[in-house]
């Protein structure tokens, strides 16, 4: 019982300090006041994760923050490597560049991303929108199903990995692959080792669970160009299309298509490198494998 009013206390001190964060940062973009507004992006993204987590476990009961720290260590860590990634793609492809950022609040910024998408889902994964197209799920997966699709998959993954390397390879014209790219090398190899994977999702007629995914990607998406419109240190899109020039803030609207797919990748690959994050009782996303 203490334990339980020692996390409900944490979880409101976490829904103060988010809101007083995110309050304090929007107030700034306005006011500039340094050294503040070059620090914008982890003030409030760090709020918005410690208020989204908050809520989280006022409905559930259980939230990453509060009731798994250790996964959420964990995450904050795995989310510099796999931003990284991306920041490789763009040293061929110059898909966007960067105004007023010094490296080392960089790397600051790039452990909120992972976190920010997977408290988005977990708070998605509640209210279970599209809950409606689901069939019949199927729990259980057998050896000989993935034995008698192995090579399917490993099809797949030698698709993922041309796929993956498309922007390297053609720059100009391969630089869309950045943004699926990683998940259809991912998403079979999670397959093949019994890891999350949107495949066995769909498999198992959980339908839903892939567009709550793709949900919490628009959101995401959404959050991250106006925030990024107003703020002092920003960035912005160089992107070779005719399409390109109508935009929503910074990002071309055809851009935020992009979202989809990356929020997918952001929980497969946190899902490969971490040991027991999908275990039966993880509080995040909601997930029961």
């Amino acid at each position: 019982m203490e334990n339980g009013k020692s996390q409900k206390h944490f979880s409101l001190t976490l829904w103060i300090i988010g809101a007083v964060l995110i309050a304090f940062a929007v107030l700034n973009f306005y006011f500039r006041i340094e050294p503040f507004a070059e620090w914008y992006i982890p003030i409030i993204w760090y709020g918005y994760i410690f208020f989204i987590d908050s809520i989280v476990f006022r409905i559930s009961e259980r939230s990453l923050i509060t009731s798994k720290p250790r996964e959420f260590v964990l995450m904050l860590l795995l989310s510099v490597p796999f931003w990284l990634v991306f920041e490789a793609y763009n040293l061929f492809t110059a898909s966007w560049f960067y105004q007023n950022y010094t490296w080392y609040i960089h790397l600051v910024d790039f452990t909120t991303i992972m976190p920010a998408v997977l408290e988005t889902f977990s708070l998605i994964r509640i209210f279970r929108p599209f809950a409606w197209l689901d069939g019949h799920i199927k729990r259980t997966r057998k050896p000989r199903q993935v034995q008698s699709f192995k090579a399917f998959f490993m099809a797949c993954i030698a698709v993922g990995a041309i796929s993956a390397a498309m922007p390297v390879l053609y720059p100009r014209y391969g630089f869309p692959f950045i943004w699926f790219g990683l998940f259809l090398l991912i998403d079979p190899i999670n397959y093949l080792i019994g890891a999350e994977s949107l495949v066995a999702r769909v498999a198992r007629g959980e339908k839903s669970f892939v567009l709550q995914l793709f949900a919490s990607g628009l959101i995401m998406g959404f959050f991250w160009e106006m925030w990024n419109y107003f703020a002092y240190p920003k960035w912005l899109y160089s992107i070779p299309l005719p399409i390109a020039s109508i935009k929503l803030f910074e990002m071309p609207i055809v851009g935020y298509l992009g979202y989809l797919p990356f929020a997918a990748e952001t929980l497969l690959f946190y899902a490969l490198f971490s040991s027991f994050a999908f275990s039966s009782d993880n509080p995040i996303i909601g997930i029961h494998r």
